[in-house]
């Protein structure tokens, strides 16, 4: 079972921005964000929200761990 309750196929490549948080972040998960749908950057990102994660390795790196999320729904919070 996945980060986002089950696996999903589709796997794509990370956006560039991805990249770099990832570096600022090792030993975790980096995710994709639909910033339409996100009132404050900072603040509270709701679940359907997220398009995708990509799991970073302790160095760093993306490791290969990809994970789309099934909840994603453009433009649900009617923004």
């Amino acid at each position: 079972m996945g980060i986002f309750g089950r696996k999903r196929s589709g796997r794509r490549p990370p956006p560039s921005e991805l990249v770099a948080e990832a570096k600022a972040n090792p030993g975790g998960w980096v995710y994709e964000i639909d910033g339409s749908m996100v009132d404050d950057p900072n603040g509270a990102v709701p679940p359907e929200a997220i398009i995708a994660a990509w799991q970073v390795d302790a160095h760093g790196r993306l490791s290969g761990g990809y994970q789309a999320n099934p909840n994603y729904r453009p433009g649900a919070t009617g923004r």
